[in-house]
């Protein structure tokens, strides 16, 4: 029925703020840009960020993104002024977690295993 997740869809209050904050801050490339909206690719998968214009509205959904160097990330995004939390764990779990400009959340995680 469905083959994959094609792209996350967050809402922004400000499209050319947003595109410079994902592109420096979280050094996402943009890959496609329709005027209304603007399409980052997300490391190396197939899923992309779609990043549109609008009102922002609390969710309890967010990315989950995973890094192999998950306290290094960490720092790489405090440096550059990112709010982040502390790193955690649970279980064979690490992560931790951070907010773009307008609150939208993303979890970074890592597998102890891995």
């Amino acid at each position: 029925m469905f083959g994959k997740i094609d792209t996350v869809h967050m809402t922004v209050t400000s499209l050319e703020r947003s595109r410079h904050w994902y592109e420096e801050k979280l050094e996402l490339k943009q890959v496609f840009d329709s005027g209304t909206y603007k399409v980052f690719k997300l490391g190396t998968g197939e899923t992309t960020l779609t990043l549109q214009e609008g009102e922002v509205r609390p969710s309890s959904v967010k990315p989950i993104l995973f890094s192999d160097a998950l306290e290094e990330t960490r720092l790489k995004l405090v440096k550059k002024g990112v709010e982040a939390s502390e790193v955690k764990m649970e279980g064979e779990v690490t992560y931790f977690e951070f907010w773009d400009p307008d609150g939208n959340g993303f979890e970074v995680c890592h597998y102890m295993n891995d």
